[in-house]
């Protein structure tokens, strides 16, 4: 009789401790960046838009200093302006490289702006996107179990335990299957129980 309420008593601290775990969850959210498929395309210059254009108080020409013999003080003179050489800046086109950011949550963006005759002419651009993606894991904080098990000593052991977070404890009731049921019995064997604390890596 005494071993029937052992066993009971086991069994309802298990079942009590199913519904505690059940209730009681921690939630782990993760946070990982994946990379896009890089968006390469081209913005029409119909789209620019002037915002201001400014004139300098004074025209930047070629200049040479000078000092005079016997003098301390620097002259500067302008040198003739060379048409054909400014005609050559003007009509020459230009390609140009930026990277506008490259961080890993909002991703890359290279922007390739194209100038000619003072003016910008085109802007083709790569965009290579990070998405941002949550996971949210749930973990119980009281996870209850079960057990049994079989010793080649003849013992049938039945039980159960709980863990919490990674460190758990188990019992268990082992009944010997071979015990001699008369008093004269002396061979020292009988039921027992058994305790066990564990950890989870």
């Amino acid at each position: 009789m005494k071993n029937v309420s052992i066993i009971t008593l086991a069994v309802a601290a298990c079942i009590t401790g199913f519904f505690i775990g059940r209730s009681t969850v921690d939630t782990n959210p993760v946070t990982k960046y994946i990379k896009g498929e890089t968006i390469t395309g081209s913005v029409s210059p119909t789209q620019f838009e002037p915002v201001k254009e400014e004139k300098p108080d004074k025209p930047l020409l070629p200049m040479i200093q000078y000092r005079d013999t016997g003098s301390t003080k620097i002259k500067y003179v302008n040198l003739p302006v060379d048409t054909a050489a400014i005609i050559a800046d003007w009509e020459l086109k230009r390609t140009y490289k930026l990277t506008a950011f490259d961080n890993r949550t909002q991703g890359k963006l290279e922007l390739f702006p194209v100038v000619q005759y003072n003016r910008l002419m085109a802007l083709d651009y790569n965009f290579t996107p990070m998405i941002e993606r949550q996971t949210i894991y749930k973990t119980k904080v009281w996870q209850p179990f079960l057990s049994a098990s079989y010793s080649t000593l003849d013992y049938v052991g039945l039980g159960g335990g709980l863990f919490y977070h990674n460190s758990g404890f188990e019992y268990q009731y082992n009944i010997d299957v071979k015990r001699k049921p008369f008093a004269g019995d002396c061979s020292g064997r009988g039921n027992y129980h058994w305790f066990s604390g564990k950890y989870m890596f």
